[in-house]
């Protein structure tokens, strides 16, 4: 659909072909998408236009796009409008039926709109029409050019995503042979083992072979140069990690070096096949005591086995993905900073000398650099979304690849590109506690956008959570039907973990922004937000103290006491905890660091005690303490992760007895976007992925912009 001829409504003009729109002098340039909407209303006004004919029309039927984009765009055009003219409405929204245009639109001709004052000088007459077929030439010669297997635009490389593998379940972390033959992956079927695999790219029809069958878990794998050969990392459920060597033929399995159990690790090796790097355990020594919660990038000699290390600078960090270059001479890792953020580094790996090249990335899932380019690629994830990226090291310059899920990428040695697709949306699930007939989980809100990180409030009778509906992860709030939503944020970062305070007045969370981590709360009485000064690099997730008045957060080790009215911050613990929760009495509940105990430190003690002995927390929040109330006695509610066995379970405190609520699912919710309990209906809600079904892909060589 194309609507080209200029208009006018109320004080503003809309110009279709320059995509910009102009109120009282000022300009904003909106996406292309975002003026066609306006355009359909435009032409549709006084009518009502639905969301169905608005994707119809402007999204071309794709409902699977559009349902989001419709959304985002609606989003934007306000805001657009409310920049430039914040006194009037221009768009209205009619729940359950659709859109239309607030005020009467005037199309003025083409020779009409010669002269719109701006503050960037004079429209010249006619250029932007002339502007416009040039464009159109050059569209089609790019499109001709496409068509002789030349590289084409970022904007249609989804069109050439070939799917690998689709077996049932997750395929993962692909890795190429060096004559591009074979590739191996990790493949975890629903409710089995996660194992190694072999799948013969020249045979693609034939089934793939199993490379492991036991109970040992595999990590990431690469080729030997010869392809006779793979090498991975081996945890066993004892705890211990190793690197090892195993012959494809025989299946023997050589140990190389120890790994690191607790963290995710990478490794990768040479183009010319003789080093490996890996993450080991850091050797080097603290106050006298052995470092084992950091690695330690480290590279073994294929030809004699032998290890070196890789030295660091300030080594406040921990690293997780890592490449070679094409010479073996530099790596490309990720790593994770005390602000939260994890950004790419290029390592120079005689002088050790580090230099960081991405910025405002929360998570990094996989790096690779290009067997004979000076370009990488890497999965990051912005705004609660997870994209691929390229970055030209010669011109410093990052190409959004525009495939969503995009993970993990590996380059062949021909040049295409191997990844997996980790395309999951989020929701919120409730499930009913202690009914007497079972019941499944139920669905609160889920839609096209990914909604994570609820809290309830018992005063407010509303849900806190984020949402990248907007196309930024905001703070919403809604009530529990998932109706009266609204969007409490415009902050255009990252927020997590968003806690009610005690009384309902406030929502404590952190955002993650501009390489930046903080603390912030907004006030519902006043809608107002402000920033909390911590002295703290990193947050993790809040607390607010029983009166209100304080806010208990971890700076990733030890837990603070923040004073909203005079700003002390004092350390809250004598022991090292992520997170702590302080109920109505002012006892302080936190968990060990291997999230196999929960302690306490009750009101005016300075003795934190053992509550829990024996639990299996799966990661540092996710559990929730919900206070002794009329029906039920005080409980903490947790994700209980054993293997394959996922289960949402709860602590009875007076009883000393654990109790399952439900089994579920393998990655039917997730563990790190915390969960809450509204006693008078008894439902837990936690955070659901909608499907598990995770496949490898493969853009070819030809195909890629570079």
């Amino acid at each position: 659909m194309s609507i080209e001829q200029p208009f006018s409504v109320g004080i503003c003009q809309v110009n279709v072909l320059e995509n910009t729109l102009t109120c009282n002098g000022d300009e904003r340039v909106l996406q292309p998408k975002f003026i066609e909407l306006l355009g359909f209303l435009a032409s549709r006004y006084p009518e009502i236009v639905t969301r169905e004919e608005l994707i119809n029309n402007v999204w071309d039927g794709n409902h699977f796009v559009g349902e989001k984009a419709l959304t985002n765009g609606i989003w934007h055009v306000r805001k657009a409008f409310k920049e430039l003219d914040p006194d009037n409405d221009y768009i209205d929204t009619l729940r359950k039926t659709g859109y239309r245009l607030a005020q009467l639109p005037h199309y003025v001709s083409n020779d009409q709109y010669e002269a719109v004052p701006v503050n960037n000088g004079i429209f010249k007459r006619y250029w932007f029409l002339i502007l416009a077929v040039t464009l159109a030439l050059i569209s089609a010669v790019i499109t001709s050019m496409s068509l002789d297997n030349s590289p084409i635009n970022k904007k249609s490389l989804s069109e050439h995503v070939e799917t690998i593998t689709s077996s049932p379940g997750r395929e993962l972390f692909p890795t190429i042979s060096k004559d591009n033959h074979y590739l191996a992956y990790s493949w975890r079927r629903l409710g089995s083992q996660r194992n190694l695999y072999l799948h013969d790219l020249l045979s693609p029809n034939k089934a793939s072979i199993a490379l492991t069958d036991n109970q040992a878990i595999e990590g990431r794998v690469v080729f030997s140069h010869d392809a006779q050969s793979i090498y991975y990392y081996q945890y066993q459920s004892s705890g211990e990690c190793q690197l090892v060597e195993q012959v494809i033929s025989s299946g023997k399995i050589t140990k190389l070096a120890k790994c690191i159990e607790s963290l995710s690790s990478d490794l990768d090796i040479t183009n010319q096949g003789d080093k490996l790097v890996f993450l080991g355990p850091r050797s080097s020594a603290d106050n006298g005591q052995q470092i084992n919660n950091f690695a330690q990038l480290k590279i073994i000699n294929l030809n004699d086995h032998s290890v070196t290390e890789v030295a660091c600078q300030a080594c406040n960090f921990y690293d997780e993905s890592v490449a070679f270059s094409p010479t073996g001479e530099q790596l490309v890792v990720s790593r994770n900073l005390p602000t939260g953020h994890e950004e790419l580094f290029i390592l120079d790996i005689k002088t050790a000398k580090a230099t960081q090249i991405t910025n405002g990335f929360v998570d990094i899932r996989g790096v690779d650099w290009h067997p004979s380019k000076p370009m990488l690629v890497f999965s990051g994830i912005k705004q609660g979304q997870r994209h691929g990226y390229f970055y030209d090291l010669t011109t410093d310059k990052l190409t959004n690849a525009d495939i969503e899920g995009l993970s993990f990428p590996e380059f062949a040695s021909d040049g295409s590109l191997y990844f997996h697709q980790w395309q999951i949306d989020s929701a919120l699930m409730r499930v009913a506690i202690g009914d007497d007939v079972a019941s499944s989980p139920f669905p609160i809100m889920s839609s096209h956008f990914s909604s994570r990180f609820s809290d309830y409030s018992e005063v407010t009778k509303q849900l806190a959570y984020t949402s990248n509906e907007s196309g930024f992860t905001e703070l919403w709030r809604a009530s529990l039907d998932g109706t009266e939503r609204v969007q409490l944020t415009q902050l255009e970062g990252s927020i997590y973990n968003p806690v009610w305070s005690y009384d309902g007045r406030f929502i404590a969370f952190t955002l993650f922004k501009s390489g930046e981590n903080g603390l912030y709360f907004y006030d519902t009485l006043q809608e107002q937000i402000k920033k909390v000064d911590t002295q703290l690099t990193y947050h993790g997730k809040p607390a607010w103290s029983h009166d209100n008045q304080s806010i208990l957060i971890s700076n990733g080790s030890n837990l603070f006491r923040i004073d909203l009215n005079n700003g002390q911050v004092t350390q809250a613990l004598d022991s090292k905890a992520m997170y702590g929760y302080e109920n109505t009495a002012g006892d302080i509940i936190f968990a060990n660091q291997e999230n196999t105990q929960l302690w306490i430190k009750p009101a005016g003690s300075m003795k934190e005690q053992l509550l829990v002995d024996n639990i299996n927390l799966s990661n540092n929040f996710a559990w929730h303490f919900a206070q002794e109330d009329s029906t039920t006695t005080a409980r903490i509610y947790y994700f209980n992760v054993k293997a394959d066995d996922y289960r949402l379970s709860y602590y009875d405190i007076d009883k000393q007895i654990h109790h399952d609520a439900i089994r579920l699912p393998e990655r039917a919710f997730s563990r790190s976007s915390g969960l809450t309990y509204i006693a008078d209906k008894h439902w837990l809600v936690f955070t659901s992925y909608k499907s598990p079904q995770i496949d490898i892909k493969r853009i070819k060589a030809q195909y890629l912009p570079f």
